[in-house]
């Protein structure tokens, strides 16, 4: 993605308009100059015509109608790859964002395209000693502005939406798992040392792979696509525990008849135990791209003191991290979980569940969970019960166990009676 382009948001826009039908008008709308890519923009004008014609709006009528623009037999042959690149793409994302993102895009490119026709304006005027070519100079820069919308005065489209617009609007929950975590939420787990947080986390991604509840181990949801960010453990260290997981979570859907996922498939990996500054636009680049490319709908990542190359302790660092998080988390729609480290407490006491670094990681996400030894455990290296404890509100009611337990079912099983009776009453046990 360069400054004044995003072709995997010109390519996201396609896949909605083809896979969503709502959505074309508002693609077609669209000029076609917003599209950077020549395929691309190809397709764009294939859908064009093909919306206001009586021809079906799919893959294979807007590949052949895109082609016939070609150029060249190769360009043709890049526009029907491009095409089918987009097959079984497109359902779930969210255009809204995308369709924004391009028209900006665009405008930012007009805009700079008029203020380099200004510089050599200033500069031809003073060569030539003429003030009169720098007041044309300003007075088309003046009014290419202003087509563009800079500056423009507000109209009823420009007023925010009302109470009555926004209660009219009906809202679902979109559950990863259905009372526990939803697309888009954002979760902390801390732990102390030895306590499991890594175990947990790996078990939130493999269940949320297999459509499996964490803690009831029972099939809740449809298979997942899940990628994890690590940015400390070795990829020696991480299969070793996946493999475990894997294990585990095989049996288990065995057990209760569910299907076992494509794990080659559904479950990604980026490891680089040596560290990803988020905060560095080549490392984001590629970040972004293996999200692009694999479209999860659950990313796991951290921990955060390692996702940033300057210390997170800064207010201004930590909001650089969680900036970044939030633009990749709200583009591609996914739910993001983040492992933490918790600082270390004196000798006796107490220590707090709260994550290292900036008091803005307190704020930032929805629901922030820690894990300490349950009573008469704190001694054990590796407890086998703990309290899962939150750290801070949540912002919506959520059903999350309050004590965990070593099981036979998952590394981390539920051990709180009230959690299983409430589970019981809502039909998933």
């Amino acid at each position: 993605m360069s400054d004044f382009s995003d072709p995997a948001a010109e390519t996201a826009v396609l896949a909605a308009a083809l896979a969503q039908k709502q959505v074309v008008p508002a693609v077609v709308a669209l000029e076609s100059s917003v599209f950077t890519v020549p395929t691309l923009r190809l397709v764009h004008d294939a859908i064009k015509q093909l919306a206001s014609g009586s021809d079906p709006l799919d893959h294979a009528t807007v590949a052949r109608r895109a082609s016939q623009g070609a150029v060249s037999r190769e360009q043709a042959t890049a526009v029907d790859r491009s095409v089918m690149d987009l097959i079984g793409k497109g359902d779930d994302y969210a255009v809204s964002f995308y369709l924004d993102r391009l028209t900006s895009l665009h405008t930012a490119r007009q805009a700079h395209a008029t203020v380099q026709r200004l510089g050599q304006m200033v500069n031809e005027s003073l060569r030539l000693d003429d003030p009169t070519v720098l007041e044309q100079g300003v007075a088309r820069a003046v009014e290419d502005l202003q087509a563009l919308g800079v500056g423009h005065e507000p109209t009823e489209a420009d007023r925010p939406m009302s109470l009555n617009e926004l209660l009219d609007k009906k809202f679902e929950h979109r559950w990863l798992i259905p009372d526990l975590l939803e697309v888009t939420d954002r979760l902390v787990i801390t732990g102390f040392e030895g306590t499991g947080k890594s175990y947990l986390v790996a078990q939130l991604v493999m269940c949320i792979a297999a459509g499996l509840h964490p803690f009831l181990g029972v099939p809740v949801a449809d298979h997942a696509q899940v990628l994890v960010i690590d940015a400390e453990n070795s990829e020696r260290q991480t299969a070793r525990r996946y493999r475990h997981i894997r294990d585990i979570i095989e049996k288990q859907c065995a057990k209760v008849g569910s299907a076992v996922p494509d794990w080659g498939e559904k479950v990604r990996f980026v490891i680089r135990p040596e560290g990803i500054a988020l905060n560095e636009s080549r490392v984001i680049r590629s970040i972004e791209r293996a999200i692009a490319a694999t479209q999860p709908q659950f990313v796991a990542m951290g921990p955060l003191y390692r996702l940033h190359r300057l210390d997170t302790r800064d207010e201004q660092a930590a909001k650089e991290l969680t900036d970044a998080i939030d633009r990749l988390r709200v583009k591609y729609q996914f739910a993001v979980v983040a492992e933490a480290h918790v600082a270390h407490g004196q000798a006796g006491a107490q220590r707090a569940l709260r994550p290292t670094g900036s008091s803005l990681f307190l704020r930032w996400p929805e629901f922030g969970y820690g894990l300490r030894p349950a009573l008469g455990q704190e001694k054990e290296e590796h407890p086998s019960r703990v309290e899962l404890a939150p750290w801070r509100g949540g912002r919506e009611d959520r059903m999350w166990p309050r004590t965990l337990q070593h099981s036979i079912t998952m590394p981390w099983g539920n051990g709180d009676p009230d959690y299983y009776q409430e589970a019981k009453r809502r039909g998933y046990v």
